[in-house]
């Protein structure tokens, strides 16, 4: 049975208290610790979605082993991150743009013949990612790209940071559309702004003539898809004798998907860095020479 402990005004004022100065003290700051346990602790799950329908027996399995692989605040900070993303939406409000939810991409003008490949989209977690660019602490002078880009959420964080050119590559023409509108009016300095381009092709035809350095990746493609794509940026640092970085994420889970696993046992790789912060789990690998 389904429990709904508190009004929607309160989980706002809760969670727009946890999310003060979020980037600066996610690690460091105790009161961020209690304001999230304070308030999960308030809930029962499995809780009621909008609709009314009591959560589905795969998400309290899936709930059931992440307790147990991780404990109860790894947990809980994933139905945090989700609960944002999807309703409270804070990131959109700061930056003044659109790119929470979930969207199905056969509902959009994407090649039908690819939709096996790439079948939704949904955004990274703003303030995990944000915070994981600030603790790899990459170059600045290096070229970004999201393969995959959706609305254009990550390319902003990454345009914040800094580095010097960043991409968005999306093959669903309304997906730019949006992107391209967000980068026109999100809080970003005009500079920041300039460096970004959302281009609409193929992830692979994009790959062919790049020289990008880092890669990001958001459980955008299928297992083959996502096979397919290594071996490319493997030899794009190959034939440009470079090192090329990959930031591989998705959704904290357990046991690790198929991706995270191949990965990890593509020799073509090494890790560099795995970590992960409100429900968002993030691999950091590298191939090619080092910097």
């Amino acid at each position: 049975m389904g429990y709904c402990i508190l009004s929607v005004r309160e989980i706002r004022r809760s969670l727009q208290e946890a999310f003060v100065d979020f980037d600066a003290s996610i690690h460091a700051s105790n009161s961020f610790s209690c304001h999230l346990i304070s308030f999960t602790s308030t809930l029962i799950i499995p809780a009621m979605d909008q609709s009314g329908d009591h959560a589905s027996g795969s998400e309290l399995r899936r709930l059931f082993q992440l307790s147990r692989r991780f404990g109860v605040f790894k947990t809980l900070s994933v139905c945090l991150g989700t609960l944002d993303d999807r309703h409270l939406r804070s990131f959109d409000r700061r930056y003044r743009v659109r790119t929470s939810g979930h969207l199905e991409l056969s509902k959009t003008s994407f090649d039908s013949s690819k939709l096996r490949h790439a079948t939704s989209y949904g955004a990274v977690n703003a303030w995990a990612f944000r915070n994981l660019l600030k603790e790899l602490n990459l170059p600045k002078r290096l070229r970004f790209a999201d393969l995959g880009c959706g609305l254009g959420r990550a390319c902003i964080l990454a345009a914040e940071y800094g580095f010097e050119k960043v991409t968005g590559v999306e093959l669903a023409h309304e997906l730019c559309v949006v992107a391209r509108e967000n980068m026109s009016r999100c809080r970003l300095t005009p500079s920041a702004v300039s460096s970004v381009s959302i281009v609409q092709a193929d992830v692979l035809d994009y790959c062919e003539h790049t020289e990008d350095d880092i890669f990001f990746i958001y459980r955008a493609f299928s297992l083959e898809f996502f096979r397919t794509v290594r071996k490319k940026l493997a030899e794009i640092a190959a034939y440009q004798n470079k090192s090329v970085t990959l930031i591989y994420t998705e959704r904290l889970s357990w046991p690790p998907s198929h991706e995270v696993r191949e990965l990890s046992d593509d020799h073509a790789f090494r890790k560099i860095y795995e970590t992960s912060m409100l429900g968002q789990a993030f691999y950091v690998h590298q191939c090619g020479t080092q910097f």
